[in-house]
């Protein structure tokens, strides 16, 4: 083979072959060569109409034919398939348009470079075209959100300004029905307050008019929040009758205060609570006892919180103790009187009393109101009922009425100083003895009424809650501390 190659006629051979070769190659058309040719494409494209010129400080474009145009463009293939529709622009230009009504105006329209169009569908398209017409219309605030719990939306609600402008084509603004903000109370516990609260228009249907024009667009809102309960404090009530020979030494509630829920006016007149009652019946023992009281929400509330608690309740055995100089006061007196008690000389009076011992040793004479009304009454000497105030579970050995003589007289000077013991030697006539009015009874309650009202206020009910009354006589004073005045009372 490599002499077959080396050869040099074979080598001659085969460069004769290859150039003719080529030679074919190249003659084998002996046509003409066509020019080269570019290819075209079509291409439909729908495009949104834009318009501009419009005054629509007078005027609102109402309705539009057709807001959309079909637009048939060709181009190389590869120009209109890499070319973004929002480089094709169809527009309307309304600077012409002056007066309400209708009105058909041509369209224009601009293409990429390099495209070409085939035809537009609509070329034309009618507008309407409304003047805009204005209207006074009060604020609403609507609102969102849960308030914190126990809380409720309180009124009024307190806008600035209160009314709005409107201006909307006239026939939108026929279907206006009211011009609304809404603000988040999401957790609100205490009043809300917003200096600019977006406002929206909004038709018959609810829905949200987008062309109206709202002067101003936002206004100032306070909205009240309020509590829809009241805490009041809690007051022991007494039921029943502790055994014999103890008494109340000391009542001590888990809770001081309660919450009542209910209406506005209901909780306007809320002061306390007196619905927990403590039934004594259940204390067996000396000592400390736990009871519960149930608690249910008086008349024209709602609920309490809570609905019952744990009373502590301490009884003790009783003690006895009589306490001297207890003053006595006098209120409803005119400003144009002067009274002066009589009987007891002293103004002071002695009271035996029985409760707890640790009660009873700290007691002092100012602890203790003896309390004479002289509302309405006349010059002259007047024998009137004494009201008691005992402190609570503290109650008197004696359940006799109470009374002091009050010389009322007329004023001859004015009294700066405290009402002289004296009678009035140059002033009004005094009343001969047999003048003395009939004893007076305090707000109308009968003899030692007062009394056990007083008690009452104080956490007992003016039965003996002590369990039994100490025994007559039997000379003792549990209790009582050294400087006990063994004095007879002076009642």
């Amino acid at each position: 083979m490599d002499k077959w190659i080396k050869n040099n006629t074979a080598t001659k051979f085969m460069a004769l072959a290859v150039s003719i070769l080529l030679w074919a190659m190249v003659h084998i058309d002996s046509g003409t060569p066509a020019p080269p040719t570019t290819s075209y494409n079509t291409k439909s494209i729908e495009v949104k109409i834009q318009t501009y010129g419009f005054d629509d400080s007078h005027y609102a474009l109402t309705g539009i034919s057709t807001d959309r145009v079909t637009l048939q463009v060709k181009g190389r293939r590869s120009d209109i398939t890499t070319i973004f529709a929002e480089e094709y622009k169809v527009k309307l230009d309304l600077s012409s348009v002056k007066q309400p009504g209708t009105h058909t105006l041509p369209l224009t329209y601009s293409l990429p470079r390099g495209v070409e169009l085939v035809s537009m569908d609509p070329t034309m398209v009618t507008v309407t075209v409304e003047e805009r017409m204005s209207k006074a219309v009060p604020v609403s605030i609507g609102t969102k959100g849960k308030l914190s719990p126990g809380y409720r939306l309180g009124s009024p609600v307190k806008i600035e300004p209160g009314t709005v402008e409107v201006t909307l084509p006239e026939s939108e603004l026929a279907r206006l029905s009211q011009v609304r903000g809404t603000v988040d109370l999401d957790g609100a516990d205490t009043n809300f307050v917003e200096k600019r609260v977006k406002l929206a228009a909004y038709d018959k249907e609810g829905n949200v008019m987008e062309d109206a024009l709202i002067m101003p667009e936002s206004v100032a809102v306070e909205v009240p929040v309020e509590a829809a309960f009241v805490t009041v404090p809690l007051e022991m009530e007494y039921t029943g009758r502790l055994p014999e020979g103890l008494v109340l030494s000391k009542v001590t509630p888990k809770v001081t205060e309660v919450r009542l829920y209910g209406s506005k006016e209901a909780l306007a007149g809320a002061k306390s609570y007196t619905g927990a009652t403590v039934h004594l019946e259940n204390v067996t023992k000396s000592g400390t006892t736990v009871l519960t009281a149930d608690l249910t929400p008086p008349e024209g509330f709602e609920k309490i919180e809570p609905s019952s608690i744990e009373v502590e309740v301490t009884a003790v055995s009783y003690g006895e103790r009589v306490i001297n100089g207890i003053p006595i006061s006098l209120k409803g007196v005119s400003s144009d009187m002067e009274a002066v008690i009589t009987e007891p000389k002293t103004q002071s009076m002695s009271m035996t009393l029985t409760g707890a011992p640790d009660l009873l040793n700290s007691l002092q004479p100012s602890d203790i109101g003896l309390t004479a009304n002289m509302a309405g009454l006349k010059a002259g000497v007047h024998e009137i009922q004494l009201q008691v105030t005992l402190p609570p579970f503290i109650n008197r050995v004696d359940q006799n009425r109470l009374a002091v003589k009050v010389e009322l007289r007329e004023k001859d000077v004015p009294v700066t100083g405290k009402p002289d013991p004296k009678p009035d030697q140059g002033g009004g006539k005094e009343k001969p003895p047999e003048s003395v009015d009939k004893p007076e009874t305090d707000n109308g309650s009968d003899t030692g009424h007062g009394e056990d009202q007083n008690q009452n206020q104080n956490g007992t009910d003016g039965t003996d809650h002590t369990g039994t009354t100490p025994p007559e006589g039997d000379g003792s004073d549990e209790g009582t501390p050294p400087d006990i005045s063994t004095d007879p009372p002076t009642e």
